[in-house]
């Protein structure tokens, strides 16, 4: 019997693995992924969709276990020391009962509904003050937490954001939208001008879309480092280049090849927050070896487990810019950063006590 093959439009890779796991089961298997965009300004408007194509494979039927033919006894069976020295006629030693499994308490059940990771709470649980917020009521003992990680948060180093910015990520991450993002706020909330480099690498980056997004703003978009002019005082120059596969060492190379003589001095990774967190582990592994400072997470509003982020808003390696909550190329951008994940994290805890808790 042959494998059957299932193709699906989905919103998110978390709403993938739902349909995967409610749907056809735990012997499907993912045979490709493959983003279903709009054209033109459509895809800045609209979040893209992933097409999945799984296949499952037919129910095997485990053949019947055999059994051993008993062999005969000789002269002595039974008998510890005996020719055969088995044990037959001496009763069977008892089943060894494994033993119980702890019941997770219920601060635990809550920090995992809310996403956080087994690292994550292993860390958490390490703490001194963890026997303490064991006893508390739960709302007490989350907006304890919360100042906890707060504190963990402040003490992670900040990098300054450079006046020469390359916004780069993987493909379907949203980074052309994520530098738009960012260039709106410049221009709409600081007050500040800017120019817009579009760069090609080893294949085309299409700017017809971001070409139309710049002009609206009166920023100036070019198309290669020569129709750059000289930055003015305050000015800033926003880099966009298309989507790097990180498995491909050679699109990698092309990448760091392109940036060199613009002299970036910040490089900032576009992820998509929906993807699995060994994923966006791979892209952060993959942000080293390009150099990259910053971080911008997309598609929030797409993430149900806001938790999972913690593991990377607590990293040092990178710096985060800001988050991306929606497809608005001009809005839906959340760079009070640890407010808007603790509050997403646990939304029904009253965590807003938090900050004045610790500035007391």
């Amino acid at each position: 019997m042959s494998d059957q093959r299932f193709r699906f439009v989905v919103s998110s890779a978390e709403e993938a693995v739902t349909v995967l796991r409610e749907r056809l089961g735990e012997r499907a298997k993912v045979v490709s992924v493959r983003q279903v965009e709009g054209t033109g300004l459509a895809r800045f408007l609209k979040a893209p969709k992933l097409e999945v194509i799984a296949e499952v494979a037919p129910e095997e039927i485990a053949p019947p276990a055999v059994v051993p033919a008993a062999e005969p006894l000789t002269a002595g069976a039974g008998v510890p020391g005996g020719p055969v020295g088995n044990l037959v006629g001496f009763p069977a030693p008892p089943p060894i009962e494994p033993e119980p499994v702890p019941a997770a308490s219920a601060l635990v059940r809550v920090l995992r509904a809310g996403g956080l990771s087994s690292p994550r709470l292993a860390r958490l649980r390490a703490h001194r003050e963890w026997p303490t917020l064991e006893q508390m009521p739960i709302g007490r003992a989350l907006t304890r937490i919360g100042m906890l990680l707060r504190e963990e948060y402040r003490a992670t180093p900040q990098r300054p954001l450079g006046s020469r910015v390359a916004f780069v990520g993987t493909p379907a991450a949203g980074t052309t939208t994520a530098l738009c993002k960012w260039v709106a706020t410049e221009v709409f909330v600081r007050q500040r001008t800017g120019l817009v480099l579009k760069l090609d690498l080893e294949r085309a980056n299409p700017g017809d879309a971001l070409a139309v997004f710049c002009e609206a703003l009166g920023v100036r978009c070019a198309r290669s480092m020569a129709d750059v002019p000289p930055l003015a005082p305050g000015q800033s120059l926003f880099v966009d280049v298309p989507g790097v596969v990180p498995e491909r060492p050679g699109e990698v190379a092309a990448l760091t090849r392109a940036l060199q003589p613009l002299f970036t001095t910040s490089r900032v990774l576009v992820l998509n927050a929906a993807y699995d967190a060994a994923l966006i582990k791979r892209a952060y592994a993959f942000a080293e070896q390009a150099g990259c400072t910053h971080v911008v997470f997309t598609h929030l509003d797409e993430l149900t487990h806001w938790g999972k982020l913690w593991d990377f808003l607590l990293e040092p390696t990178l710096t985060p810019l800001f988050l991306g909550t929606g497809p608005n190329v001009a809005g839906d951008l959340e760079q009070n950063i640890f407010e808007a994940v603790l509050a997403r994290t646990f939304p029904d805890a009253g965590l807003q006590a938090a900050p004045q808790q610790l500035a007391s």
